[in-house]
């Protein structure tokens, strides 16, 4: 009996220690409460006691013999490699603008522009040149804004394709509106060059400086001619410098852009690919204006060839009993004149499209005619001022004297004459070229 209570007690405490241990849960139900048991955590064991049964030994560092052999660093051989090929590719596109710039006078650069602009334009009207356009709002929009583009690369590429677009221009009845009114702006001025590079062609053509060739003088020296140094007009292929020889003779020296000879090659075979590319992707007959413009733009560069057309002219003119008298051919100076600068006498003159001073009346001196009618002595410049503008202001040289005093003291003056006769006496000069000549010169009086 007693070990059997003692057994029971030992048994009664033994369910109590587990029922501390267990967790009991009860069912949140209304109708049904229930009991779940779950085992005690391993947390709420007691923590394990170890026991450090080695030696203790304290830390020392491994030798170098007992570590393993050391793994190869990464080079990045691919790495390094490219960045080498773009490192010479930089220096190489570097190089190559730099003796396109100095050497070329950007030709390469020029013709890579122009390509540049085909493809857009190409582009654009592939996509676009459709009764309903994608991407523009009409189809003169689309022609608008290609001619902008257009109009933008023969300004920003100068020289010879302001040429192109003038050839184009006598052409553009074929062409949209847009774009003939674009071309029609060709026709304006355009940048001149440094007198240093004008100066370049005068040696480089006669071995002389320019105070050598002319007789004049840029610091007002007695006795020398007067030369200015700021051009007078510039067109595409050539500006236009005033000077007074010493001999009292005024001239208008024409001097070729010093660039043109090097770019008229890389120029017109650029156009002959632009419009062969053109013509086999539009079916536009483009290709047809090639030779033209080409052999025209050739001529154009060569002054030799231009002074033979105006004394040509010269010659035809002085034959023809209804033109003698009316129409005026300036002499060529063939002594001062080559194959890039060409010297002809200076006359004073009216736009032909100046209608106002063309018809207000005159309020000049009786009986005498406009600055050097009928080959009367021009004034020549004052001394003084000639003297105060070389030393203070070279780079802006106004030396010729203005001789608008046939304006009158208002300066509202003009040369009195009737639109009708000057419009007479060109339809004659151009049905002379075209109908008894055969032979017509677009511009017989002068052009830049």
């Amino acid at each position: 009996m007693a070990a059997s209570g003692l057994g029971t007690c030992y048994r009664c405490l033994t369910s109590l220690r587990n029922a501390r241990l267990w967790r009991y849960e009860f069912s949140a139900s209304p109708k049904f409460q229930t009991v779940r048991r779950t085992p005690p955590s391993l947390t709420s064991r007691p923590p394990k006691r170890h026991i450090q049964s080695q030696q203790f030994k304290p830390f020392v560092p491994p030798s170098p013999e007992s570590l393993p052999k050391a793994a190869p660093s990464k080079t990045y051989r691919r790495t390094h490699k490219w960045t080498r090929r773009l490192l010479y590719l930089a220096l190489g596109l570097g190089v190559a603008y730099e003796i396109d710039q100095y050497f070329l006078y950007a030709s390469f650069t020029r013709s890579a522009r122009t390509f540049w602009l085909g493809l857009i334009v190409a582009t654009d009207y592939k996509i676009n040149f459709r009764p309903h356009p994608p991407l523009a709002d009409s189809i003169q929009a689309l022609h608008n804004r290609n001619a902008e583009r257009l109009f933008d690369l023969l300004r920003t590429n100068g020289g010879l394709y302001l040429k192109i677009g003038q050839a184009i221009a006598m052409q553009s009845a074929i062409l949209p509106p847009e774009f003939q009114k674009m071309f029609s702006r060709m026709f304006d001025d355009a940048p001149q060059n440094s007198w240093e590079d004008a100066e370049k062609v005068i040696l480089e053509d006669f071995g002389k400086t320019p105070e050598e060739l002319f007789g004049v003088s840029f610091s007002g020296e007695p006795g020398k001619g007067l030369l200015e140094r700021t051009a007078r007009a510039s067109a595409s292929v050539a500006q236009v410098h005033w000077a007074r020889l010493a001999d009292g003779r005024e001239v208008a020296i024409k001097i070729q852009k010093r660039e043109i000879a090097q770019q008229v090659g890389w120029d017109l075979w650029t156009f002959k690919v632009v419009a062969r590319i053109y013509t086999w992707l539009f079916d536009i007959p483009l290709y047809s204006l090639v030779p033209y413009i080409s052999e025209r733009l050739l001529l154009e560069t060569d002054f030799v060839n231009e002074a033979d057309n105006s004394e040509r002219m010269a010659k035809l003119v002085a034959g023809e009993s209804r033109l003698r008298g009316r129409v005026y051919i300036p002499k060529v100076y063939r002594e001062l004149s080559s194959k890039r600068i060409m010297t002809a006498e200076w006359i004073e003159g009216v736009r032909l499209w100046d209608k106002e001073t063309l018809t207000r009346p005159w309020q000049g001196r009786w009986r005498q005619g406009s600055p050097g009618c009928k080959g009367a002595p021009l004034d020549p410049p004052n001394s003084q001022r000639v003297t105060e503008v070389t030393r203070n202001h070279p780079s802006e040289e106004r030396l010729k004297p203005n001789r608008d005093w046939w304006k009158g003291p208002s300066g509202k003056g003009g040369l009195g004459v009737s639109l009708k006769d000057t419009m007479q006496t060109m339809v004659d000069l151009f049905s002379a070229q075209m109908f008894l000549w055969g032979w017509v010169r677009d511009s017989p009086l002068w052009d830049a």
